[in-house]
């Protein structure tokens, strides 16, 4: 998703893209290495700074090669939410004759791993407020990912016990086809409960910023502020 605002007093502006990455593995045992039947692993959030015509950073997540400084804003901030899903599944049918295969197959834990790179791009010359204002995306993107964990587990656990069909010209197809299903199931509260909520808070975030900006309030200070107001109201408790 690519928003961009420009906020013409200031030529503060965002551009805000969101990626989701979901990727699964199957396995043919039983045990996700806990000891339960879904266990999720988080790493630390990742937050890099990178400039503009930059090329010194090797960093990965800088874009250096790819990236170059619009004139029609000063900075914006890039963040990927990232979920791979490892399935242990029990095969409970398995015909693999007339030239195809099908599979019933039973999930029966799952290991889910999140990360979630940002990189904030700006010039080196950036105002203190252009500054503040990247950090209130940075701040929306940490709170979301604290509840992301709670999100993927909830999920994870709807799917274990339960029994997918798939088919394909071969068993090894037919189970990626069952377990896709799996997956799907997950993947759409993850797009929802968290990378669409990350979205529509920084759209307001923006909206908030743009309107105290309009009214020529300008404090560093409102930027930090709109960007707990707006986690306060997409949030739950």
């Amino acid at each position: 998703m690519d928003v961009t605002m420009n906020l013409t007093k200031l030529r503060l502006s965002a551009c805000l893209f969101t990626s989701f990455a979901f990727l699964s593995a199957c396995t043919g045992t039983n045990n996700n290495g806990s000891g339960r039947p879904v266990s999720v692993v988080v790493a630390p959030m990742a937050v890099h700074t990178s400039y503009f015509k930059d090329k010194q950073s090797n960093d990965f997540r800088s874009l250096d090669q790819s990236v170059s400084k619009d004139p029609n804003f000063d900075a914006f901030t890039l963040w990927f939410y990232h979920c791979f899903a490892d399935f242990q599944t029990e095969d409970e049918h398995v015909d693999d004759t007339a030239g195809a295969s099908s599979v019933r197959l039973k999930i029966k834990s799952l290991q889910v791993r999140l990360s979630c790179p940002v990189t904030v791009w700006m010039s080196h010359d950036a105002s203190a407020l252009v500054r503040a204002h990247e950090k209130g995306h940075v701040f929306i993107c940490r709170k979301i990912y604290d509840i992301a964990p709670a999100v993927v587990r909830e999920a994870a656990s709807g799917v274990v016990g339960m029994s997918f069909n798939g088919m394909g010209s071969n068993i090894g197809e037919a189970r990626r086809m069952a377990v896709a299903q799996a997956e799907g199931e997950i993947a759409q509260a993850f797009r929802d409960k968290v990378v669409g909520r990350a979205d529509q808070i920084s759209i307001n975030y923006d909206r908030l910023c743009y309107d105290e900006i309009a009214r020529n309030d300008q404090s560093e200070a409102t930027q930090q502020k709109n960007a707990e107001e707006s986690c306060q109201q997409y949030i739950e408790p």
